[in-house]
Order: structure tokens, then sequence, then C-alpha cells
């Protein structure tokens, strides 16, 4: 499987099992902010899974994610701080395949969105609960412009809507997950 692919379901699976997926980012330039405590490898307690952030340039980070298979997929990370919450963005790295134009053009890259809870001395994030999400917008269709593609919802509204969607729903990034920094010497 090539790691376009796998970008793409893991991008899928986070829809499913957690997090805001949107075509649009929850940041502006401004709301950008660099952490270098974030930059090395991490992983998740009990698993073979690692998350590996490196300084891309001075507002953002690339992140190799590893499943447990040793597959990988490629993002490029922002850190946003907006009205003092801490949110971590993935986007998927275009470029990693060497497929053709033709085939990249029918693949829809999307935003997915964290809270941060801490950066030390553990990386703590929490994800908004897919099921929680996909049943607000069927009982609220106008909270924020949306659509449904895939089978699943998807955040279409610019970014100022999806920053005031997430702010407003803080309270609902009730799937914590926390990442722990991986020994020396581990790859």
């Amino acid at each position: 499987m090539n790691a376009k692919i796998l970008s793409w379901s893991l991008v899928g699976l986070i829809a499913v099992v957690g997090c805001v997926p949107s075509l649009n980012s929850v940041y502006l330039s401004e709301n950008l902010v660099f952490d270098p405590s974030v930059i090395g490898l991490w992983r998740q307690p009990k698993s073979k899974e690692t998350w590996q952030f490196t300084k891309r340039d001075n507002k953002s980070y690339n992140l190799v994610y590893t499943n447990e298979e040793g597959l990988q997929g490629k993002f490029v990370a922002h850190l946003a701080k907006i009205e003092g919450k801490l949110f971590l963005d993935l986007f998927p790295n275009e470029g990693q395949t060497n497929a053709t134009g033709f085939y990249k053009f029918h693949l829809v890259p999307i935003h997915t969105i964290y809270l941060v809870r801490r950066t030390e001395p553990g990386l703590e994030l929490a994800a908004m609960k897919y099921p929680w999400f996909e049943d607000y917008l069927a009982d609220h269709p106008d909270a924020i412009q949306h659509t449904t593609f895939g089978g699943r919802k998807l955040i279409t509204a610019p970014t100022e809507q999806v920053q005031t969607f997430v702010l407003s729903h803080l309270d609902e990034f009730t799937a914590p997950f926390e990442l722990e920094r991986a020994p020396q010497g581990v790859q």
C-alpha cells in the first residue's frame, strides 16, 4: 500500500472515530504558533504507533505517522492559538506519491482538528467524537456549512466559521489520547 493511500486511510479512520473533518483549516496565519517542545518522536502508550514531528518552517511541522504495521502517512501540521486555546491542524502532505496529476486531482485532502490540552511532559490531544459531530449536524443542519462526502459529514465553511464552531463546542472534544516521548534510539 503506498503512503498516499495510507494517508487517506488514516484520515478516513480519524473522521470515523474522532476529530473535526474540514475542507478549510482551523487557523488564519495570525493564529499560528510554533512550540519547539512538540518536535520529536512520540508514541502512544502500549502501542507501536508513532508520531514524528520535525520543523518544517517557523510556523509548521512535518508529521510522519507510523501505524502498528509500519506503514506511514505524511502530514503538514500547524499549531494554532485561538482565543487562548491551542489546536493541532493536520493536512495530508502533497507530493508523497508518484501518481499522475490526473489521479491526484481526484483526491480531496481534508484538515483534521484536535484540541491540544498540553505539550509537556506528554502531548495530550483531544478529538471531537465523530458520532456526536454527525448527530449534532443532523439535529442542527444550519449550525455550520457542511456536506456529506463518502458517507461522512465534512465542514465546508470558511476558516473563521470553523474557528467559531470548534470554540463553541470545546466541551465536545471528549476523545482524549496521549502521546509520550519515545525513548532515545527508538524509531
